[in-house]
């Protein structure tokens, strides 16, 4: 995503009724400022209608993290979370995509935490994650976007195995995001941890 992804999802929001939006998405809609306000990934966003510009925590956002919230914006049919949790390969057509995705996330947390994994709580926290149970060694749902929880599962390393990491999303996700999308979120989810832990 980037650029021409953030043209294609304007053009694809373009004549929405933003209360309609707002309804599905969980954003709140001000109609003197004539924006959107939501959280995403623990940080406030504003995005202009309707324009559908996009800033996060007051700047200015990357083309494909906007792109990716205009999508929201845009696709997202109000569906609700059902707590049931599926892999990246059971999003549409993303089996070709399974090996890259679990690459530059999974793999990517496992290898950073590994030899500090009494940092990530911390780091997931930051993100607004909050613990779970009964998964992995330690688990944690963070409120990706308002109506797309991502969870992250977590085993720490012994004498057969490296640590490991995976993310989950709920069976909804493709009722709000096209798998690209989820594709990039669970991306921007993990350079964030990284950078936090």
């Amino acid at each position: 995503m980037g650029d021409n992804a953030l043209r294609a999802a304007r053009e694809m929001a373009t004549g929405l009724d933003p209360h309609t939006i707002a309804t599905h998405t969980g954003a709140k809609w001000d109609e003197d400022t004539g924006e959107f306000a939501l959280s995403f990934l623990g940080s406030p966003v504003s995005i202009t209608y309707p324009a559908y510009e996009v800033s996060i925590a007051d700047r200015p956002s990357p083309p494909h993290i906007a792109a990716l919230l205009v999508y929201y914006l845009a696709l997202s049919d109000g569906t609700q979370p059902s707590d049931t949790l599926i892999s990246f390969a059971g999003l549409p057509e993303a089996s070709f995509y399974v090996t890259a995705f679990h690459g530059y996330t999974g793999a990517r947390i496992a290898r950073h935490f590994a030899l500090d994994a009494a940092a990530l709580p911390g780091a997931v926290e930051r993100l607004g994650g909050a613990s779970i149970s009964g998964l992995g060694d330690q688990a944690w749902t963070i409120p990706a976007l308002p109506k797309v929880p991502i969870t992250l599962l977590w085993w720490n390393a012994d004498d057969e195995f490296e640590a490991r990491a995976e993310l989950l999303f709920d069976e909804t996700a493709s009722h709000h995001l096209t798998t690209d999308g989820c594709a990039v979120l669970g991306s921007w989810l993990t350079s964030l941890l990284v950078g936090n832990g």
